[in-house]
């Protein structure tokens, strides 16, 4: 009976050492989990431009280049907890898709106005900066001011800045400017707008209208003081006020460093990130 006795006791204790062996393997199991999903990044969608070049763009092989990408692929260098990924899309439907949750940021040179920063969280740091000026053919001597305008036809991005910006002074000054919006940026097609005058002018900046005619020949010309002059920065829903703290605090890095700087030098041809 002593020795059934004393064999009982070494299976059981068999047992139990077993059972403490399990729990601890298992433990050790659910902390590599842990460890494991909490250092995967998460995923965050960038929705950008397709047309408008130098900023965000396709290339000849069709893949999303210009200065948005430059810049925020060096932010996600330095926030290795995010992982971005980039969705590109017409102009008027980055902010559509922010607000309906299909993307996380909207980067498409964004400048502030009341009626998005009603539905929008705006990053604190910019990182471009843009001097509006009317924009019209070499040849024509007619248009030299805002108030030239009155009685002409003017092409604005749907949704765009110059858009707000020109509905802003017509809404001050009885309508005088007719304006005619288009839903995405197609170079080609201003200019000949603007060559048959089929419109008067388009309101832009210096360095886009010097980068069109050095792709498609000396057509257009700046004329007249600047109409308006802003920053650009990122959009998020509301909510996403950690990403965006994270993001400003990398763009604020940047400028010091002098990194923003040069990505502006190299893509852009110039410093344009602050407003010195």
């Amino acid at each position: 009976m002593r020795k059934a006795s004393k064999v009982k006791k070494i299976i059981l204790l068999f047992g139990a050492l077993l059972l403490l062996a399990l729990a601890v393997a298992g433990c050790g199991s659910a902390s590599e989990e842990t460890k494991g999903s909490a250092s995967e990044p998460k995923k965050i969608v960038i929705g950008t431009g397709n047309g408008f070049k130098p900023y965000c763009y396709l290339d000849d092989q069709g893949k999303l280049a210009g200065y948005e990408l430059e810049v925020l692929q060096e932010v996600n260098k330095r926030l290795p907890q995010y992982k971005f990924e980039f969705e590109t899309m017409e102009f008027k439907n980055v902010l559509l898709s922010l607000g309906t949750g299909k993307v996380d940021i909207g980067a498409h040179q964004f400048e502030k106005n009341p009626d998005r920063e009603q539905k929008y969280l705006f990053s604190d740091e910019s990182y471009t900066t843009f001097i509006l000026r009317i924009i019209v053919a070499k040849n024509r001597n007619d248009i030299n001011s805002i108030e030239d305008l009155h009685g002409k036809t003017v092409e604005v991005g749907e949704g765009s800045n110059d858009a707000y910006v020109l509905e802003k002074y017509n809404k001050e000054h009885g309508n005088p400017i007719k304006l005619v919006y288009t839903s995405g940026v197609d170079p080609v097609t201003i200019i000949k707008n603007i060559e048959d005058r089929r419109t008067d002018a388009f309101i832009s900046i210096k360095r886009v209208v010097d980068s069109y005619n050095k792709a498609y020949g000396d057509k257009l010309k700046t004329v007249g003081t600047p109409i308006a002059t802003s920053s650009t920065y990122y959009l998020y829903r509301k909510e996403d006020t950690q990403l965006k703290a994270d993001i400003d605090k990398v763009l604020k890095e940047m400028k010091a460093d002098g990194t923003l700087a040069k990505i502006s030098i190299k893509v852009l041809g110039g410093d344009y990130t602050s407003n010195d």
